[in-house]
């Protein structure tokens, strides 16, 4: 074959090549555009959903003086109730006319839960304004509870209008996976919110009859306030983690200033008098007054995180249509640049092109430390010269992603040395580090301590409560114990409700403080199970303190450490047992721990 005729060939098949390559660059860039065009479009409904449980819970507080009220009625009540109604009314129209216009690619689900939520909403007024034309005797008697039936049907109207956001935001993300962490910043305000609301709603029965708070409310309380609290932290390391700007640090800094700065310690004040008995010293009208403006900084921080996300999607969608523009800018130019050489003459073009052909050919075989043809030319073949340039340097990039797979890879392998329930170290890790941990206490003379505990009883909380809160006492109890644990402490799961930590440097008297801490903070932890209720677990301890030398090997030292736990379980178990290392009296204390 003729090297002219090679040479229109190479030429079509080059051209035909850049052709492909720039058209799945453009498709892909159209495609980012149309995903983040539609994950806005998603995110936005999203916020209108959260907008409706927002509105909702607000509607909360002008109920309340109203379910309340005195004989005759106050028409200035009666008519924030109203407008706080059309509020509700407003954000749930907006959201339902969102959805509806977008249907087509929105869940259905999240417009069925929505408008479930709206007839939840409207059963909920109708039960109010039942409550509220009772007499007043009624209404406030001691003991009947009968203003508290209403608020919380609207609990449930805030919790369906939740999961049409849950499964929006979900939407959103699937679409276009950038907003999962925003949005669920976003959500977390949403909730805090909520939650906070809730905990207003607690106060409304007692301070309406200015009775001491119920069973329920006590109960209720502390779990709501331990969310709230909950909530606060998640948010916190959002923003430490994703949210940079400044809008999100000042938003989080006037909710911390009013709302657990001077909201929540207000609530705190009206628990402790609610269960002492002590008088309240406000009613319900002026404690929605006091207590529902400082909840707006909450609101306002979610409205801070979510438009922060939705500017950053939006500069995102801007970035990806000017890349768009760019590349078929850049397509077109190189589709000139193509059939500008192909007419090149034979004696300009041809040698130049085989080189470039061959250093390609080269480059895509896998050898990237193929010389490349230099050029100091301005035309078509000094631009083919570049572009190899480039092609060359893309594959190195490659290639470095995939030595950077390979170190995925290996790090995931270390990661096989967690628990995944407790996120602790594992069996295999404890064992592996504690051997190298007491090679490096015997050199150092460190004295060492090894604490063995196990959960009392842990098979009657599951078969009490279920395998679930068995797991949730795992895990609380592991975070118990990693809190009182200092950092060059080993510690693991080493099965089942089993713990193990390994202390160096670490006296006897030291170890047994540990211990004790861990022992007594389970202790007093709460368990939270079905319907409300609590519960509380304990554990036995065995530990055993040396000094590093005289221990052999770490499986003698775990032998003894079983032998006190042993023996702390026999003798009632919620307690401690030492045992002082001494390798005269190992052997006789391991071989009669076999022998029981």
């Amino acid at each position: 074959m003729r090297l002219t005729r090679l040479f229109m060939l190479t030429t079509g098949l080059l051209l035909v090549m850049v052709i492909i390559m720039l058209a799945r660059a453009m498709l892909l860039d159209w495609r980012t555009v149309q995903a983040a065009q539609q994950g806005l479009q998603a995110m936005e409904l999203a916020y209108r959903a959260m907008k409706v449980a927002e509105k909702a819970s607000f509607e909360r507080g002008p109920t309340i003086p109203v379910l309340n009220d005195t004989v005759p009625a106050d028409p200035a009540k009666h008519a924030r109730l109203i407008k706080a109604r059309e509020a509700s009314d407003s954000a749930m129209t907006d959201a339902l006319q969102g959805l509806t216009d977008a249907a087509g690619d929105i869940n259905p689900t999240a417009i069925a839960q929505l408008r479930k939520a709206q007839e939840e909403l409207t059963h909920a007024r109708t039960a109010v304004d039942r409550v509220a034309a009772l007499p007043y005797a009624e209404r406030t008697a001691p003991g009947a509870r009968i203003t508290r039936a209403p608020i919380d049907l609207m609990f449930s109207v805030i919790d369906t209008a939740l999961e049409s956001v849950t499964m929006l935001s979900a939407e959103a993300e699937r679409i276009y996976p950038d907003l999962s962490v925003p949005l669920v910043g976003a959500r977390y305000g949403a909730e805090l919110r909520e939650y906070a609301g809730r905990l207003g709603s607690q106060f409304t029965a007692p301070l309406a009859a200015q009775t001491p708070l119920g069973m329920q409310e006590r109960r209720d309380i502390p779990v709501l306030i331990g969310r709230i609290e909950q909530l606060r932290k998640l948010i916190e390391v959002q923003s430490r983690n994703q949210f940079l700007d400044n809008r999100i640090r000042a938003a989080i800094a006037e909710m911390n200033k009013r709302y657990f700065g001077i909201g929540l310690p207000f609530i705190n004040e009206l628990t402790e008098a609610g269960i002492a008995g002590r008088p309240y010293g406000i009613e319900s009208a002026p404690f929605v007054a006091r207590y529902v403006p400082e909840m707006l900084s909450i609101v306002q921080l979610r409205d801070s995180m979510f438009q922060v996300a939705k500017d950053g999607a939006g500069v995102r969608v801007l970035e990806a249509k000017r890349r768009l523009k760019f590349n078929a800018a850049i397509g077109l130019a190189i589709l000139l640049i193509e059939l500008a050489v192909f007419i090149i003459i034979q004696r300009f073009v041809l040698r130049p092109l085989l080189l470039n052909t061959r250093a390609m050919n080269a480059i895509m075989a896998g050898r990237l430390d193929t010389v490349l043809p230099s050029s100091k030319r301005s035309d078509e073949i000094g631009d083919m010269t570049k572009a190899v340039a480039v092609l060359q340097d893309t594959s190195r990039k490659k290639q470095a992603l995939e030595v950077e797979r390979e170190q995925l890879i290996e790090h995931l392998r270390v990661a096989s040395n967690i628990d995944y329930l407790t996120k602790l170290y594992n069996r295999r890790a404890f064992t592996e580090s504690a051997v190298q941990l007491l090679a490096q206490s015997k050199r150092q003379g460190w004295k060492i301590a090894l604490i063995l505990f196990d959960i009392d009883h842990f098979k009657n909380v599951n078969d009490d409560y279920g395998h679930d809160v068995g797991d949730a006492v795992l895990v609380r109890v592991a975070q118990i114990a990693q809190s009182h644990s200092r950092e060059s402490d080993i510690l693991a799961r080493y099965g089942g409700e089993e713990f193990i930590t390994m202390a160096f440097d670490c006296s006897a008297e030291d170890a047994l403080l540990l211990a004790e801490r861990m022992r007594s903070a389970l202790a007093r932890t709460d368990v939270a199970a079905a319907a409300g209720k609590t519960f509380r677990v304990s554990a036995s301890f065995g530990v055993v303190s040396a000094s590093a030398k005289d221990v052999g090997n770490t499986e003698t030292f775990i032998r003894l450490a079983d032998h006190a736990l042993y023996r702390a379980k026999a003798e009632g178990r919620n307690r401690i047992v030492h045992i002082a290392f001494d390798a005269t009296t190992a052997g006789s204390l391991i071989d009669a721990h076999k022998n029981t």
